[in-house]
Formats: structure tokens, C-alpha cells, sequence
């Protein structure tokens, strides 16, 4: 059986589908690495399969070291870092109690939900910072 050069690069597509239905960035290199084969046997027909089975380690591989940084860059800023943890983005913010907290324990009132807080008892319209965060409860102390 002969390899063509599509049938790597029927390779490198099946490995982006991949690649886009599973979390990490792990078949992108190996995608790559399809695809530079598939542009070699594209050059030179006769390649032989140890050649290509070569390359495409070498270059999965190092375009896996490459790529690696500049990932790392631009899934930072692809936006905030507490995206799905709600709570972690409210350390450090100050809010104002609309419910006394009694017994060490309240609730507070924050854009569309409402969170459980802990922390020393305190009036109703006290001005309170989020400390930490705790599963759903948010741990506060008087705001300065």
C-alpha cells in the first residue's frame, strides 16, 4: 500500500475535529505534525514510511515545545481568569450588607443572586469585604 500525501492530511483534519471536541490543547500537535508530513510526501512522492513516521514525531513534538508559550499567552487573555468561579472574582471587593449577619451567619444580595455569608455579626447596611470564598459562602470582615 502506497501513502499519498492526502491521506495525511485527511489524518491532520481528523485529529483538529478532535482536538476541538475534547478539552486541552494535546491533538493540535500531533495535527500539526500530520500536516508537515502530508506537505513533505506532497514534495517528494517517495518519501519512505520510516521518513514520515520520523518527521511526524519530530515535528509534533516540536511544534508542541513551540507552541507551547505562545498558547499559554493567549489563553490568559482570552478572558478573565475567574470566568466560571463566580465567587473567586468577589475577593477583595466591598459590598454593603442588606441583611444583618447573626450568629456568624447572613445573606447578601449581589447583581441577580444571593450569597450566603459568613463572618462576625453585623448590622444590616454595614459595609463589608469579601475575604474569602468557600464552596458557596463568601467569608467577609469590616470593610475599612
Amino acid at each position: 500500500m502506497t501513502i499519498v500525501f492526502w491521506y495525511w492530511w485527511a489524518l491532520a483534519a481528523v485529529l483538529l475535529v478532535f482536538e476541538m471536541m475534547l478539552p486541552g490543547v494535546v491533538f493540535l500537535f500531533l495535527a500539526v505534525g500530520a500536516a508537515v508530513c502530508g506537505l513533505i510526501l506532497l514534495i517528494a512522492p517517495g518519501t519512505g514510511l520510516e521518513l514520515q513516521l520520523f518527521v511526524f514525531a519530530i515535528v509534533a513534538v516540536a511544534s508542541a515545545v513551540l507552541l507551547r508559550g505562545p498558547l499559554r499567552r493567549l489563553q490568559g487573555r482570552s478572558g478573565e481568569a475567574t470566568l466560571n468561579e463566580r465567587g473567586q472574582s468577589m475577593v477583595g471587593r466591598t459590598f454593603v450588607l442588606d441583611q444583618p449577619i447573626l450568629n456568624g451567619r447572613g445573606r447578601i444580595t449581589l447583581g441577580d443572586g444571593s450569597w450566603i455569608v459568613t463572618g462576625p455579626d453585623m448590622a444590616a447596611g454595614a459595609k463589608v469585604r469579601v475575604a474569602a470564598v468557600t464552596g458557596t459562602e463568601l467569608r467577609v470582615e469590616p470593610a475599612p
